[in-house]
């Protein structure tokens, strides 16, 4: 019996060995044990939310500028001005046939083909434009003016501009020539031709000899120049005749009346002129617009060349008429 007693103690701490390494409560240490072939419960692990860390978003260039960056200034926008209206001249068809004044016997004036206005030259200063006529420079008598070329020397020429020639009749008037020989004044034909009153131009002039005419002995300019010199125009205004016509039966010539601004029914009258001329109706500038290509030369020995160097050269007539003053002249013999 005691040997069966010990048997079954020996048998139970087995067990209690046993049972103490693979038993299924929890061990000292907390560690839970599964045994083998066991299933495992399906129950989720405890999880931690995790911390949040506050991420700070990377600044663009544009949020935050550099530290040596300029602030920006605001440019502002300039829009390009337009450009103002382009003065054009009037072409309208000659309608207009005038009589010529220094040279003229009283044949009717043939008239010339239409014709284009000549653009200015650049090199003009620019005149004033104003309609009411302005005062003249202060005059030079002529003992001042420069002594006259030779006759038997070489031409001297003068280059002056398109400076003020003077006044005529209260008629302002630049010269319409920038290159000139001599300038001669004379009587001129018409009885409303007003005298010239000229300013020291530096330019050589004289006064020519009686015509026996009756006007003022300074009425009419021949002012001398170089072959192919331009001729503008001396006045401001409008052109009121632009032809051709018959000088003394035989030779052709050609002519433009301007009616000067300020100054109704009143012309400046240019004759001897060559090449394109603007039509009637033509609004021109002093000392700006180009009226004709150049200055004619005459085929005979005008009085002008008698004080001039030889060859003569070609001069361009320049005279004022009060058109309201009637034109008493008798009528010339006519052309066979």
């Amino acid at each position: 019996m005691l040997v069966r007693a010990v048997q079954v103690l020996v048998a139970g701490l087995t067990l209690l060995v046993i049972a103490l390494a693979y038993g299924s409560g929890p061990s000292s240490s907390g560690v839970q044990t599964v045994a083998a072939g066991a299933a495992v419960p399906d129950s989720p692990l405890p999880t931690t939310a995790p911390v949040g860390v506050p991420v700070q978003p990377t600044p663009t260039p544009f949020d935050i500028p550099p530290a040596d960056a300029e602030p920006a200034v605001a440019v502002p926008q300039v829009d390009d001005e337009p450009s103002g209206p382009q003065s054009t001249s009037v072409a309208t068809p000659t309608s207009q046939v005038a009589a010529a004044g220094e040279e003229d016997n009283g044949t009717p004036i043939e008239p010339a083909p239409s014709a284009t206005t000549v653009p200015s030259p650049t090199q003009a200063p620019s005149p004033t434009q104003e309609p009411s006529p302005t005062p003249a420079p202060s005059t030079a008598p002529a003992a001042a003016d420069p002594t006259p070329p030779s006759p038997s020397g070489p031409h001297v020429v003068t280059e002056v501009g398109y400076l003020p020639l003077g006044q005529s009749g209260g008629v302002a008037l630049v010269l319409p020539v920038a290159r000139i020989e001599l300038i001669g004044f004379h009587e001129a034909g018409h009885p409303g031709s007003q005298a010239i009153n000229a300013a020291g131009t530096g330019v050589p002039m004289i006064t020519l000899s009686t015509r026996g005419r009756g006007t003022s002995a300074r009425s009419a300019a021949d002012i001398v120049v170089p072959p192919d010199e331009p001729v503008l125009a001396p006045v401001t205004g409008t052109v009121v005749a632009s032809s051709s016509y018959v000088l003394y039966c035989k030779h052709d010539d050609q002519l433009v009346y301007i009616e000067p601004d300020g100054f109704p029914g009143w012309q400046v009258r240019l004759f001897h002129v060559e090449g394109r001329t603007p039509p009637v109706g033509s609004r021109v500038l002093a000392g700006e617009s180009v009226v004709a290509r150049s200055a004619r030369a005459l085929p005979f020995e005008s009085q002008i060349d008698e004080h001039t160097a030889e060859p003569s050269w070609p001069h361009v007539h320049l005279e004022v008429i009060d058109t309201s003053v009637p034109d008493t002249r008798p009528p010339g013999p006519g052309c066979p």
